[in-house]
């Protein structure tokens, strides 16, 4: 028999997922309004592995490849691949080889793109304060519990 905590839950988690969807584009929108003030140009529909590309070659101190993205990302070598020529297309990357192999490349970012990578570090501050407000709303308790049972939601979508 369904327990009447459950129901509340279920209904809460149906309620958020609903409104997140309806909310998330327009808070997007805020948010890239914001971080690209003064940027304007570069503002274009851009992916979200795209712009975690250009974040990671910023911060790389290393050589950076298509595999090397794909293990940082977690996403398949495939979808750098389609993710970093879109990047090229844009002039945001540029790709070289190294001179004793000529299989594979290697990404820098162009002016452009360190722009862009600076834009999605601002976007990511501006996400993570608006998080830490709606956190301070809540004990270290409730907190702990919400870490965890958003842990085990993520294990189900694996």
């Amino acid at each position: 028999m369904e327990n009447n905590i459950h129901k509340e839950a279920f209904e809460a988690v149906q309620d958020f997922i609903l409104k997140r969807e309806k909310r998330m584009q327009h808070e997007q929108q805020k948010v890239a309004e914001e971080a690209f003030k003064g940027e304007e140009h570069l503002r274009q529909h851009w992916t979200l592995t795209q712009l975690h590309i250009v974040s990671v070659i910023n911060d790389s101190e290393a050589l950076v490849n298509n595999a090397y993205l794909a293990e940082q990302l977690h996403v398949s070598k495939a979808a750098i691949t389609k993710a970093t020529n879109v990047l090229m297309k844009r002039s945001m990357i540029e790709s070289q080889k190294k001179p004793n192999n000529n299989k594979e490349l290697y990404y820098t970012l162009t002016a452009e793109g360190k722009k862009l990578a600076e834009i999605h570090d601002r976007m990511h501050e501006i996400a993570k304060q608006r998080y830490i407000e709606l956190f301070e709303q809540f004990s270290e308790s409730e907190l702990k519990t919400v870490i965890r049972f958003l842990g085990e939601w993520s294990k189900h979508m694996e």
